[in-house]
């Protein structure tokens, strides 16, 4: 590799208007001995190397003139001998060695990250490795791998304090704190978090990724809103013959299946299949009678093992206009988490009384069974 450090210290002395002796006497050297690193009979020994590069404010690589092409061969010549490595301590001093050759290569703190996070060592230096690679990297999926090992090895309050200012997404974060804890061999954290985590996929599931198969075919909606109920009662051991309901009585899953019993009732009114319509509509009534009748502090679960550590307390409230809704409030082993969700229950009335954007229901609309249905869901939430 052909280095122009000579001609590259010259140009750098006169640009910053230095004479040789000015630099002689910064560098603790003499004069001639600067004079001959400029005509290249000498260089100077490679400690002084680093000094003379911060002196001018320049890398030792472009200090010493390397071309791009020599430094990604001396690149990948040092990731080959890196390779080399086994121990876990010589592995992490040969990549500080490296972070200072090349500063701008984020690879280098990040392969410290995964050291630090397989290894359990140097983590006391984890702040400042993952701020010098968040600084330099911008392929999310490296980056979504450092901030995993980061959330899983900084301390609980800085790993809060980071996720509210990184712009993080709520669930983005959820996902996060289940790795930290599953890391942390924290297991009870864990087990709870999977479960908040598990409620939160089905609902994206029954919800998002379902309906936008195709949203607006009466045909492929009733489909999507059959395959979510399904997916619920699977989840929470439901009898298998009460599609909407369950058949084990109220639970958690209560706001999701009248929903999208509506839904599917309205799909299934548009193509024609009036009696599953009507099925559906009765099991969504159903629901909503039962949820209005709630008794104060009743608790309900998800109905299933793998949802065991989540039960909701039911709490009635009423909005500014006096229209009652059910508010449940989520504990693990009676401890209060900081979540719940509200039903507001006369607004849900819109899926049989409103015309506009529920047009599937215009079949079935003026049949008595329809109108009585409705009378019924105005009653529950009067």
């Amino acid at each position: 590799m052909k280095l122009n450090f000579s001609e590259n210290l010259r140009k750098l002395r006169r640009e910053r208007g230095f004479t040789q002796e000015q630099l002689a006497e910064k560098m603790g050297v003499s004069f001639q001995t600067v004079s001959r690193w400029e005509t290249g009979v000498v260089y100077p020994d490679i400690e002084l190397l680093p000094v003379i590069a911060d002196f001018f404010e320049v890398r030792v690589d472009e200090l010493l003139g390397c071309t791009k092409e020599d430094k990604d061969k001396n690149l990948q010549k040092r990731w080959e001998e890196y390779e080399k490595l086994s121990d876990p301590e010589k592995q992490y001093a040969f990549l500080k060695a490296m972070k200072r050759d090349f500063p701008k290569d984020y690879m280098v703190p990040f392969y410290m990250l995964r050291i630090m996070h397989v290894d359990n060592i140097h983590i006391d230096e984890l702040c400042s490795v993952f701020e010098d690679f968040s600084e330099l990297c911008t392929d999310k999926t490296y980056i979504d791998w450092a901030q995993e090992m980061y959330i899983a090895l900084e301390e609980e309050n800085a790993v809060k304090v980071y996720m509210k200012k990184s712009g993080l997404s709520d669930h983005d974060m959820e996902i996060y704190l289940e790795k930290r804890y599953f890391y942390r061999r924290e297991w009870k954290k864990y087990d709870l978090q999977r479960q908040l985590n598990l409620v939160h996929e089905i609902h994206e599931i029954c919800f998002d990724k379902l309906r936008k198969r195709n949203p607006w075919s009466a045909e492929n909606s009733a489909w999507a809103m059959k395959k979510a109920l399904e997916l619920i009662n699977t989840v929470s051991d439901s009898d298998g013959e009460h599609l909407v309901t369950g058949g084990r009585g109220l639970d958690l899953w209560f706001a999701d299946r009248y929903v999208l019993g509506f839904r599917l009732a309205a799909a299934l009114a548009a193509i024609g299949r009036r009696e599953e319509a009507y099925e559906a509509l009765e099991g969504a009534v159903e629901i909503v009678e039962k949820v209005s009748a709630l008794p104060e502090n009743t608790v309900l679960g998800y109905h299933s093992p793998t949802l065991d550590r989540i039960t909701g307390r039911s709490s009635t409230g009423y909005t500014n206009i006096g229209e009652m809704y059910k508010h449940f409030s989520l504990y693990d082993e009676d401890e209060k988490l900081d979540r719940g969700f509200s039903a507001f229950l006369a607004n849900d009335l819109n899926f049989l009384e409103d015309r506009k954007g529920w047009e599937w229901f215009d079949s079935i609309r003026e049949e008595d069974r329809y109108k009585a249905l409705t009378e019924r869901f105005r009653n529950a939430v009067r």
